[in-house]
């Protein structure tokens, strides 16, 4: 059976941010999955490529977080949370713990690991842009002013022919969904202490959401409207669904579509877009 792609999508997909990592993790396992498949990769061939995608994702991990010398508390424990979001046995969490000190290591050989990843993984494009969105979150861990990792990860993506031009796409996404929420929980707290206090929106905020939906201030109603539409098309819990979605799982990609529609309804509301 062809089900641990979605395992272990899901659980890798906890380290891209709640819920919706999860999701997209689940979708990128279920992708990778039906891809093998149709690509003729059956028993040996599946199992061979998923040892290699964990033993990879954990390698890479400890090779990034050694980037600038040392490894950090918080790089440690976001390791330790993909263990745990893994639900691994005593055994595999010796493995992963023993692939992510590999990757940490002065001798390792990140080129030949990467090598190995594209022949078994490269074939499909989403596992590989999960992979690098995994990456580029542990990398950020401890803040995004890092020189050394993002030069690795420039390199690995190089590496990994992912374009320039789709790691600033992902970067830009994940910081601007992180501030975003941070922002809106603070504003809460804010609102539940001072209730007589109006909430007032800040420029930052306002630039978030708009590259929450990869349009700018400058951009017009209706290119803005086009944005969100397509955003919303591509991450509709009902067309999920028809592309392998498990039924359970549609209100945490609801959770997905609201945050798109909470970006677009403030435009709306500082712009006046009916």
């Amino acid at each position: 059976m062809f089900i641990w792609g979605k395992v272990i999508g899901a659980s890798l997909g906890g380290l891209m941010g709640g819920p919706w990592g999860c999701i997209i993790g689940i979708l990128a396992g279920h992708f990778f999955d039906v891809g093998m498949q149709r690509e003729g990769l059956v028993n040996g061939d599946v199992s061979l490529a998923k040892k290699i995608f964990f033993k990879t994702t954990f390698m890479i991990m400890g090779y990034i977080a050694k980037a600038d010398g040392r490894v950090s508390e918080r790089e440690i424990e976001m390791a330790r949370n993909v263990m745990a979001q893994l639900h691994l046995t005593p055994e595999q969490k010796m493995m992963a713990i023993e692939y992510f000190n590999m990757g940490k290591a002065n001798n390792f050989d990140s080129e030949a690991k990467i090598d190995e990843f594209l022949k078994h993984c490269g074939h499909h494009q989403q596992l590989m842009q999960l992979f690098v969105e995994i990456q580029l979150q542990a990398a950020f861990v401890d803040g995004m002013g890092n020189q050394a990792k993002r030069a690795v990860l420039e390199r690995l993506c190089e590496k990994l022919h992912v374009p320039p031009v789709l790691l600033s796409e992902i970067e830009m996404r994940f910081y601007a969904e992180q501030r975003f929420e941070q922002q809106a929980h603070e504003h809460q707290r804010e609102e539940q202490t001072y209730r007589y206090q109006p909430h007032h929106s800040t420029q930052s905020e306002s630039q978030l959401a708009y590259e929450m939906l990869g349009v700018t201030a400058k951009s017009t109603d209706q290119e803005i409207k086009k944005a969100y539409r397509k955003l919303m098309s591509q991450h509709h819990p009902d067309k999920l669904v028809a592309k392998g979605l498990p039924e359970e799982m549609i209100k945490l990609a609801t959770e997905k579509v609201q945050k798109i529609q909470k970006a677009y309804e403030y435009i709306c509301q500082l712009r006046g877009i009916k």
